[in-house]
C-alpha cells in the first residue's frame, strides 16, 4: 500500500470520528443541534389576569400613585390671578375640574356667563361632530348641461388650492389646476363635438347673509364671506392676517377659467345665484377636500373664524335646522343642551366668537371639554387632540415663553379687545389631568396685556 493511499484512509477515519463525536455530543445536549435524549420543555400558557379597578372613582387606566388634587391646592392659583386682575384692571373668571372624577376644584365666577371670544369654537367643534360625517369630504365639481354649458358647483370647500392639490395638506387638499385638467381631459374624450363656451358658477350654499352683519365695524377684517367654494378661505394673499375677498366664489371661477384656458378650453364666466339643478346634467370632473374631521382640526388649531362659521352653518343645514345665522346659532344651543352640558346664560350669535354679545359660562366649556375627554365616539374624542399644544402647535405655539411646563397644556385660545380666554387640559406634574377655563373680562387697558396672567394660571395647574 502506498503512502498516499494510507494517508487518505487515515484522513477519512479522522473525519468519520469527528462527525460521530459531534453527533454524540449533540445527543447529550453538549453542543448546538436538533438531536437530544430528553423530551423538549414546553412552557405553560401565560395566566389570564383579571382587569383591575382601583376604585369606583378611578378607572383602571389611571395609575395607583397619581396623587389627587384637592380644592385647597388651587387656592394660591386663584389668589394669584385675582391679584393680577386688581393690578391690571380686569375681572378674572375660572373654573377647574378633575378630568377623571369631575370634582370641581375651583369655581371663581365660573358659572357666570361672560363673553368667551374664540373659546366658543369648542362648542362649534362639538356641534360639527354631532351633525356632520367626520369622514365626509366636500366636493367641488364641474357639470355640463344639455346645452354644453359648464357649471361650477361646490359643497362648501373653502380650502381649495389654486394650483395642484396636495394629499398632505388640509388647506390646499383639492386643487383647481387638477379640476381644470380633469375637466379638459373629459371634454376632449367625450364631448369633442360639443361647443363649450361658458362656465356658470353657483356660489350660494346657505340662506341669508354670507357674513354676519351684526359684527362691530372693523371685525369684517377677521372673517371671510361664506360660499360654496373658496381658495384659502377667500383671504387675500400676503403676510399675516389679510382682508377677505368680497366674492370668493367669483375668484374661484376666474382661477378655474385661467387653468382651463391653459388646457385649451376657452370659456366665459357667468354667475348664478340660483341652486344648480343637476337633473339633465352630467358630471365632468370633481375634486374633494380633506375630511370634515381634518377641517375641524384646522379650525381649532388656527382659530379660523371663517371655517368655524362655515362648519357651524353646514351643521345646522345638515341637521334640518336651517342654514341662516340665527338658525345655526340656535342649533348650537340645542346640541349643547341635548348633550347635558351646562347652558345657563348661554347666548350664541355666531360660532367664531367675534360677536361680543356671545355669552358663555366657563363651566359650559369645561363640561364640553370633559364630555370630549370621556367620549367613546372616536370623532368626539379626537377633538382633544385637535386643540393647540403649548409651545408647539397652532395658536399656542408662541405662548408660555421658555417655560417647559407649557407643553403640558392643550387648549383653545380666545381674544377680543377686552377679553382674553384659555380653555383646555393641563396635566399636573403628578400626571393628573385637569380641565380648565380661565379668562379676563372688562380689561380696561386691553386684553392683550392680560394674556400672561392667563398663561401663568394654566402653567400653575401643571405644577400641582
Amino acid at each position: 500500500m502506498s503512502k498516499r493511499t494510507s494517508t487518505a484512509i487515515l484522513g477519512g477515519l479522522v473525519v468519520l470520528a469527528g462527525v460521530g463525536g459531534y453527533v454524540y455530543a449533540d445527543i447529550q445536549d453538549v453542543v448546538p443541534g436538533f438531536l437530544t435524549e430528553n423530551a423538549p420543555i414546553v412552557g405553560s400558557p401565560a395566566p389570564q389576569r383579571e382587569s383591575v379597578q382601583l376604585s369606583d372613582a378611578l378607572p383602571a387606566r389611571m395609575l395607583a400613585d397619581v396623587p389627587p388634587i384637592a380644592p385647597s391646592d388651587l387656592d394660591p392659583v386663584w389668589k394669584d390671578i385675582s391679584q393680577a386682575g386688581k393690578d391690571q384692571k380686569f375681572t378674572p373668571s375660572a373654573y377647574v375640574v378633575d378630568a377623571v372624577t369631575g370634582n370641581v376644584l375651583l369655581d371663581g365666577n365660573g358659572q357666570r356667563a361672560v363673553t368667551p371670544a374664540s373659546v366658543i369654537k369648542i362648542l362649534t367643534a362639538v356641534t360639527a361632530v354631532n351633525s356632520l360625517d367626520p369622514d365626509g369630504r366636500l366636493a367641488t365639481s364641474v357639470f355640463i348641461d344639455e346645452g354644453g354649458t359648464l357649471h361650477l358647483v361646490g359643497e362648501g370647500d373653502l380650502l381649495l388650492g389654486y394650483d395642484a392639490g396636495s394629499a398632505v395638506k388640509i388647506n390646499g387638499r383639492a386643487g383647481l389646476e387638477d379640476l381644470a385638467k380633469a375637466t379638459a381631459e373629459e371634454l376632449s374624450k367625450n364631448y369633442a363635438d360639443t361647443a363649450v363656451t361658458s362656465l356658470v358658477f353657483h356660489p350660494k350654499i346657505f340662506e341669508g347673509e354670507t357674513r354676519e352683519a351684526a359684527l362691530p365695524a372693523g371685525m369684517e377684517h377677521w372673517v371671510g364671506r361664506l360660499s360654496a367654494f373658496a381658495v384659502d378661505r377667500g383671504e387675500l394673499p400676503g403676510e399675516g392676517y389679510q382682508p377677505y375677498r368680497e366674492d370668493p366664489g367669483a375668484h374661484v371661477a376666474e382661477q378655474l377659467q385661467k387653468h382651463l384656458n391653459d388646457y385649451g378650453v376657452n370659456v366665459q364666466v357667468e354667475k348664478s345665484n340660483d341652486d344648480f339643478d343637476q337633473s339633465g346634467a352630467s358630471l365632468v370632473a370633481q375634486v374633494e377636500s380633506a375630511t370634515i374631521s381634518e377641517i375641524t382640526r384646522f379650525m381649532l388649531a388656527n382659530s379660523d373664524n371663517t371655517v368655524a362659521e362655515q362648519l357651524c352653518r353646514m351643521s345646522s343645514k345638515a341637521s334640518g335646522a336651517g342654514s341662516t345665522w340665527p338658525e345655526a346659532a340656535a342649533h348650537v344651543r340645542s346640541v349643547v343642551a341635548d348633550a347635558g352640558i351646562y347652558s345657563e346664560g348661554l347666548v350664541v350669535h355666531d360660532c367664531s366668537g367675534l360677536n361680543e354679545n356671545n355669552k358663555m359660562a366657563p363651566r359650559t366649556s369645561v363640561e364640553a371639554l370633559r364630555k370630549i375627554w370621556k367620549a367613546d365616539d372616536p370623532a368626539l374624542a379626537q377633538l382633544m387632540r385637535d386643540l393647540p399644544v403649548g409651545q408647539f402647535t397652532g395658536t399656542l405655539d408662541k405662548r408660555f415663553g421658555d417655560e417647559a411646563d407649557g407643553v403640558r397644556v392643550q387648549a383653545k385660545t380666545g381674544s377680543l379687545d377686552d377679553v382674553s380666554s384659555l380653555a383646555g387640559y393641563a396635566t399636573t406634574k403628578g400626571g393628573r389631568v385637569l380641565i380648565f377655563h380661565v379668562q379676563s373680562v372688562n380689561a380696561e387697558d386691553g386684553a392683550f396685556f392680560t394674556r400672561p396672567a392667563m398663561d401663568e394660571f394654566a402653567l400653575s395647574l401643571t405644577r400641582l
